[in-house]
């Protein structure tokens, strides 16, 4: 089959993170980019720097499908003026339970008016770990779900490991284990020459870490990290069934944007092979996650 030609709408740390999936990929075509009119002037960083950007989506000509990264406030408007130029479109709002059912429903209402496909809450959450979540409750259907997002920056503990004598700059977050208990990360950046394990043994043998298991890393930048980290635990715990005890755990820690992006360009690949309407990640088979490439390896298969 040809390539996917794509355009981007937004540019933000979601839409760099699709531009460049899609650029670096071999089966999708980065068409351009859609910018606000006051950015267009901007240049693109590399390896993107000779992408086309434009203000609206109608200058790039013919494409096969748009990912619109854009806040979710402005999705709808986005999504209406896609569809309504019969481009197909991804997104990944940021709506949970009847909010999202209701964005759903309106997308769907003009996806199928307009008899084009769309793709909703190709995402994280909602998405990626809606089909994870639905996942552990078929291998566990009586029992309960526990999911702790982001683990809490502790500011005491963090505040005491910052002032200590060779350190730059310091996070410390906090999670819950499988048992119950606190377990503490406690991140360090170091100024030139500080030795990182005279710090460490200073960190967990202090009475303020004492009461729960610490974890001390070096890393090269805490602004950086603060402004990336995410992390998550869904654990699902089994009332009943046929084994005693039963007990499933995820633990994931990433960046949240690229993650995101990754979902989102995945779902593209599964434009070609929908019918008008609007999906989700749960209504799609996950082999049209694959587009091409998993047809390709079908018909091997039928051929062996």
């Amino acid at each position: 089959m040809e390539k996917l030609r794509l355009a981007v709408i937004g540019f933000g740390k979601l839409g760099k993170a699709c531009s460049e999936l899609i650029f670096k990929s071999n089966d999708l075509i980065l068409t351009g980019i859609v910018r606000r009119p006051l950015k267009i002037e901007e240049s693109l960083p590399a390896p993107l720097s000779k992408i086309r950007t434009v203000s609206h989506i109608s200058e790039l000509g013919e494409i096969d499908g748009a990912l619109i990264c854009l806040p979710t406030p402005f999705i709808i408007e986005a999504a209406h003026n896609l569809l309504q130029h019969k481009i197909p479109i991804v997104e990944c709002a940021d709506l949970h339970g009847k909010a999202f059912m209701e964005h759903k429903a309106q997308i769907y209402r003009m996806a199928r008016h307009q008899k084009v496909s769309a793709i909703v809450g190709a995402g994280w959450d909602p998405g990626v770990l809606s089909l994870l979540r639905s996942l552990f409750a078929v291998l566990t259907p009586k029992g309960e779900t526990q999911i702790t997002h982001h683990p809490g920056v502790s500011l005491h503990h963090t505040i005491f490991a910052r002032d200590l004598s060779g350190v730059k700059d310091a996070l410390t977050t906090e999670l819950k284990t499988m048992n119950g208990k606190t377990q503490r990360y406690v991140y360090i950046e170091l100024k030139q020459g500080a030795d990182f394990e005279s710090i460490k043994q200073t960190i967990v043998s202090d009475p303020l870490f004492l009461n729960e298991e610490t974890l001390v890393f070096q890393v090269n930048d805490i602004a950086a990290m603060e402004q990336k980290e995410y992390g998550v635990v869904m654990e699902r715990k089994g009332l009943s069934g046929l084994g005693d005890h039963q007990l499933l755990l995820l633990e994931g820690r990433f960046n949240k944007a690229n993650l995101a992006a990754q979902v989102m360009v995945a779902a593209a690949r599964a434009l070609p092979t929908r019918k008008r309407g609007a999906l989700s990640l749960m209504d799609l088979p996950i082999g049209a996650l694959w587009g091409d490439r998993q047809r390709r390896s079908e018909s091997e298969e039928n051929w062996t």
